[in-house]
């Protein structure tokens, strides 16, 4: 067990890992990414699981619209936001500002970026929810590690997690969702960590306000699809839908999104016991 490279493995996985999408490509998603995130179920679940506390500080990496770091805000001291799209940041901010969130700071960094250059130090608790699609998993779980002092909460897909398999066969295509959360478990163990998993399954409904707003649910999960595909995706749509006089849909899923909560306590004192320029620098 000791002697296997996990991290290895999961880049050489034969279905490869999920395509990362650029940060323009996520500046131009930003507003319709927003609005499909919002999924009260997950963030409901997600909070439950992490059971937050009045005292804490909170790092959200890749917090893109502000999906957990607003309802969170809420319960703990405050919420620091990274993450590599402004356009997300924005609307976080927007969003922040119209429900009175004032314990929100928002940060423009990425992974890569050096956090403490940027000012940023550990705090109580780092999370990263849904935004572990990355070449080299250690680093960034090294790297959250050591800007936790108690605790590191983070969501990893569970097989294909939000990809709908069905959908890709009604279009005549194959899913490849490549390595999942029993890598992520298995580096943790390696690293020393003693995670603990709980999982996050989505509801088997969801409302949508109109087939517009349902057929965009699916759609993003496929690259450059044409127009064929695009009338067959369709088409698979409808069969799940229930439509409402108001125009307003309810989708029941064939797949439902299963999420991996894990979660493991760091090994470091809290930053009024040990100087903030003993953290070695990040990547």
């Amino acid at each position: 067990m000791k002697n296997i490279d996990w991290e290895l493995l999961r880049r050489r996985h034969p279905q490869g890992l999920p395509k990362q999408s650029s940060r323009e490509n996520w500046n131009k998603k930003a507003l319709d990414f927003s609005t499909r995130a919002q999924d009260p179920s997950y963030v409901s679940q997600f909070l439950s699981l992490m059971k937050p506390k009045k005292n804490w500080r909170v790092i959200d990496v890749g917090a893109g619209p502000g999906t957990l770091a607003l309802p969170l805000a809420k319960m703990v001291s405050h919420v620091t936001a990274l993450d590599f799209s402004q356009k997300m940041l924005s609307i976080a901010q927007n969003s922040a500002a119209q429900e009175g969130v004032k314990n929100i700071s928002t940060h423009l960094l990425a992974w890569e970026d050096s956090w403490k250059q940027a000012g940023i130090s550990p705090h109580n608790v780092t999370i990263a929810s849904r935004s572990l699609n990355l070449p080299a998993l250690k680093p960034a779980l090294e790297k959250l590690s050591r800007f936790a002092f108690e605790q590191v909460f983070i969501t990893d897909r569970v097989g294909s997690g939000p990809y709908d398999p069905a959908a890709f066969k009604a279009i005549g295509r194959t899913l490849s969702p490549g390595p999942d959360y029993i890598y992520t478990i298995n580096i943790l163990y390696q690293m020393g960590h003693y995670a603990k998993v709980d999982f996050i399954e989505a509801e088997p409904r969801c409302h949508y306000s109109s087939f517009k707003a349902a057929y965009e649910s699916f759609s993003w999960m496929f690259n450059e699809i044409n127009d064929d595909e695009q009338n067959k995706l369709r088409e698979y749509i409808t069969s799940l839908c229930h439509f409402h006089q108001d125009g307003s849909v309810t989708v029941h899923r064939n797949h439902r999104p299963t999420w991996a909560f894990i979660n493991w306590q760091t090994r470091f004192s809290p930053p009024d016991h040990r100087p903030c320029n003993n953290i070695r620098n990040d990547l």
